[in-house]
């Protein structure tokens, strides 16, 4: 009976190493993403030439506004908030990348490892958050240098934000419960 719960505890722990190996993907992605905003609003490059058919991971601006037609203050800003927003999702997964290393530790019931889980869950959020208040602020920047009828600001919430803030708040406060869980029995060890 031992050796079996040792072999299960064993093969979470490697499930484990994995993920943390696995989730280096998504952060160098991301890293790699960084320098797409940069190309695409000073340089006119809308993607880093990663494409395949017709699919691509790095793909910058929209309809609206010609990258050419813009102000270098308008470059400027609108690099430096699709960067962050960016930045923020690489934050995000180096806290989920910290948790699998943790459990991998088998430190599965520790505060470290349930702050680690509600930080991943609060960037998911303050990304979904970030991304809708940025929409019309970005696009009324891009657009303040053209004539009066085309300047507009746009605003979407998509089912794709909902679905991701849900799976966020849920994340948070299952961290939340988890250390929460951690301090409880940490205060029962000191009445034994």
């Amino acid at each position: 009976m031992n050796t079996d719960m040792t072999k299960t505890h064993s093969r979470l722990n490697q499930y484990c190493r994995f993920m943390a190996l696995l989730t280096l993907i998504p952060i160098l992605i991301l890293l790699l993403g960084t320098i797409s905003p940069f190309l695409y609003y000073f340089f006119d490059i809308p993607n880093l030439g990663l494409e395949f058919a017709g699919f691509s991971f790095f793909t910058s601006g929209g309809d609206y506004v010609d990258p050419k037609s813009l102000a270098g203050w308008q470059a400027a800003i609108a690099t430096l908030m699709d960067t962050s927003l960016i930045l923020l999702l690489v934050y995000a997964f180096y806290q989920l990348r910290l948790l699998f290393i943790n459990y991998s530790q088998s430190e599965y019931f520790s505060v470290k490892s349930a702050n680690h889980c509600y930080i991943f869950g609060k960037l998911l959020v303050c990304w979904v958050v970030i991304s809708f208040l940025s929409e019309p602020l970005l696009t009324t920047i891009l657009t303040y240098n053209q004539e009066e009828s085309a300047r507009y600001f746009s605003i979407s919430f998509s089912s794709d934000e909902i679905i991701t803030l849900f799976l966020a708040i849920s994340i948070m406060l299952i961290g939340q419960i988890l250390k929460k869980a951690c301090q409880l029995a940490e205060e029962n060890k000191q009445f034994i």
